[in-house]
């Protein structure tokens, strides 16, 4: 009976490992043996289906039971981590030749901490700040061209009731000169996320195209100064009920996840950033695409409010800004009704910022 059980192990350990495929960060790739081993037990399975009222040849009808209730334990394991594991990582295709996955409803934060060294994060943002100086705006086009994809939860709420949604969107934006801007949304999930509290609808919101007129200037961070202080004294007037670091950061690092930004312009938001007190540096991290960088952490609501949120602004080596996350802690707004412990706001990953020549070219 030993024996059968590790024999059944190793079956459905070549069955997971051959559907590694699926899994955009699997814990170890397939080896040739392993992928041999999961397509001879696929084979077999999908033979027993294909013929169920044959039965398999053995001289035993101890041994035959056995082998039908492998064949069926098989089928079935096959069956829950191929469903489980297309529900729980989805994938869209932005490009050809640039996967991303859709993240799994409620993703585990990528960072946590609340605090850290002050002075590693302003020497790591002036860093940042002197590479992108440097660095050239790519493509060449009247037309400015950014992908990210956004996660964010969508709550409504209506007669003291409230329904919660988590939505992770694809997001291709075209800005013209004269900062009028097409944007086309690919949603890649969206479900109910919070306890059922009898809440409305939220607004459906899902893929599609959609036309936006010019922005004010300064609420374009397409059109924002390249002057730390200039951007500053903007980025305050924005919101002069709360134009305190709370503010000032909120509205940086929303500035920045749109992708609009020039490297001149992040050179200024970087410098913005270091002059605050609520920032701490919190490392080394790769996000969720798996591009390695390093995070500096943003306090932006403290215990005044039902959470401490804390937002990460996620840089690479050369300073380009590659992913944006706010977390709350140590649990999710108690209207939410999510379940206890820290929770992923919203996050973007910044994939694409290029000029091009129309609206619709992506390179």
């Amino acid at each position: 009976m030993r024996e059968s059980t590790d024999e059944a192990s190793r079956d459905i350990d070549a069955v997971r490992a051959l559907l590694t495929h699926l899994d955009p960060a699997p814990e170890a790739a397939p080896t040739e043996a392993d992928r041999q081993r999961g397509e001879r037990l696929l084979a077999a399975v999908q033979s027993s289906l294909d013929h169920p009222g044959i039965p398999p040849v053995r001289s035993s009808r101890r041994r035959r039971g056995r082998r039908g209730s492998r064949a069926h334990a098989l089928a079935v394991a096959v069956g829950v981590v191929a469903a489980v594991t297309v529900l729980l990582v989805g994938f869209t295709v932005l490009r050809p030749g640039e996967p991303a996955t859709a993240a799994p409803l409620l993703p585990a934060p990528l960072l946590t901490v609340t605090s850290g060294d002050h002075d590693a994060a302003t020497r790591a943002l002036a860093r940042a700040a002197a590479q992108q100086r440097t660095v050239a705006p790519a493509g060449t086009g009247p037309v400015l061209y950014t992908r990210r994809q956004t996660y964010g939860l969508d709550v409504a709420v209506a007669r003291h009731q409230a329904t919660t949604v988590a939505r992770t969107t694809i997001v291709d934006m075209w800005r013209r000169a004269d900062g009028s801007r097409h944007i086309a949304r690919h949603l890649q999930y969206v479900n109910r996320v919070g306890a059922d509290v009898g809440g409305p609808r939220p607004a459906d919101i899902g893929s599609g195209q959609t036309e936006f007129p010019p922005s004010p200037p300064d609420l374009d961070p397409a059109a924002m100064p390249s002057d730390a202080s200039r951007l500053r004294a903007r980025l305050a007037a924005r919101t002069p009920a709360a134009a305190d670091s709370f503010g000032i950061a909120g509205n940086a690092l929303s500035d920045l996840s749109l992708g609009l930004t020039s490297p001149q312009q992040n050179a200024a938001y970087y410098e913005v950033l270091a002059q605050l007190p609520t920032v701490f540096d919190a490392g080394p991290v790769r996000d969720r695409a798996g591009r390695p960088g390093h995070a500096i952490g943003v306090v932006v609501s403290d215990h005044t409010s039902l959470v401490v949120g804390t937002e990460y602004l996620i840089l690479s080596d050369t300073g380009t800004p590659l992913t944006i996350e706010t977390v709350d802690t140590p649990d999710a707004p108690p209207g939410l009704r999510l379940p206890p412990g820290p929770t992923v706001e919203t996050y973007t990953q910044l994939f694409t910022t290029s000029h091009v020549q129309a609206v619709g070219d992506t390179s």
